[in-house]
């Protein structure tokens, strides 16, 4: 397929490059653009304003936050300049409040748009091992199925309106938030009562909570992962996604407040560039452990 890619960070990057392998032609564009040059060799053309990576089938998006996607699709009009025969497919994590204001944008101008969110972290993307969350039209999903077999292992159609897609990525990653302190302040319990972090893992993981992200997170919270791939500063965003959708959906969400706190506050003593799992770390420190 021709497809434009818009935003080259740590996830785009690599997204971009596993269509590239899979054979898909591209034309890729970042607001940085020094970001875009190493895929000309590859065989990508190399967009100097957005708008041209509207000469596709389908464009996607993978910006880093509501004030990039605002910049690129909103405020410059594009979203409303878009042709009818192109499907803009977003594959950023934004908000509940922006998912629904491309999707009036888009509906207004008589364009095709899908949300389509990934879990993964960047070297899941290079494999095409990204899960995703799609919602929108039938029709738009049904022709973007060689993207999504391309760059996930699964993907899973949750709605017929765009940010029903929106809603699921910002939920299921407040749940993993939830996991990641609930995780930090268990291990910190049980290590000042001098019970072996190893061993809690174990015991945990080989019972009840037997699941990928305890055995994972829980991992990486005692090896104290030394090559971030998502930083904490960025699982901040994604609990404080939660608590905007909560107030946008008059939903009381508690426990989120105090996450957010604890973000905030391991941020403050400089865990913000670390990996996610490092608030785990703080949590320790907190405890007086070492």
């Amino acid at each position: 397929m021709n497809l434009g890619f818009i935003g080259l960070g740590r996830m785009g990057r690599e997204m971009a490059g596993r269509l590239l392998d899979a054979g898909h032609a591209l034309i890729v564009y970042n607001r940085s653009a020094g970001a875009a040059e190493p895929f000309r060799s590859r065989g990508a053309r190399i967009a100097s304003q957005p708008e041209a990576a509207l000469d596709a089938q389908v464009v996607i998006t993978m910006l880093a936050d509501d004030a990039a996607v605002d910049a690129v699709w909103v405020a410059s009009r594009l979203a409303e300049r878009m042709p009818s025969t192109v499907i803009h497919l977003n594959m950023a994590t934004v908000s509940l409040a922006m998912g629904k204001r491309l999707a009036a944008l888009h509906r207004k101008s008589g364009s095709r748009y899908l949300s389509a969110p990934v879990f993964g972290r960047p070297y899941a993307a290079a494999k095409g091992q990204l899960d995703i969350v799609v919602a929108g039209e039938e029709g738009a999903i049904e022709h973007c199925k060689p993207i999504l077999a391309a760059l996930g292992r699964q993907h899973f159609v949750v709605g017929s309106e765009p940010h029903h897609a929106n809603i699921v990525k910002i939920a299921r990653n407040y749940v993993l938030a939830t996991i990641i302190e609930s995780l930090g302040e268990a291990f910190a319990l049980t290590r000042k009562s001098g019970v072996d972090a190893e061993t809690f893992l174990n015991t945990i993981t080989s019972t009840a909570m037997n699941s990928p992200a305890y055995k994972n997170y829980g991992r990486m919270i005692i090896e104290k992962t030394p090559h971030p791939t998502f930083p904490l500063k960025l699982g901040l965003k994604d609990v404080e996604l939660a608590l905007e959708a909560g107030s946008d959906t008059r939903v009381p969400m508690p426990m989120a407040g105090v996450i957010r706190e604890q973000h905030l506050a391991a941020i403050a003593q400089g865990y913000g560039d670390h990996d996610w799992a490092a608030l785990g770390e703080y949590i320790a420190a907190s405890a007086g452990l070492k």
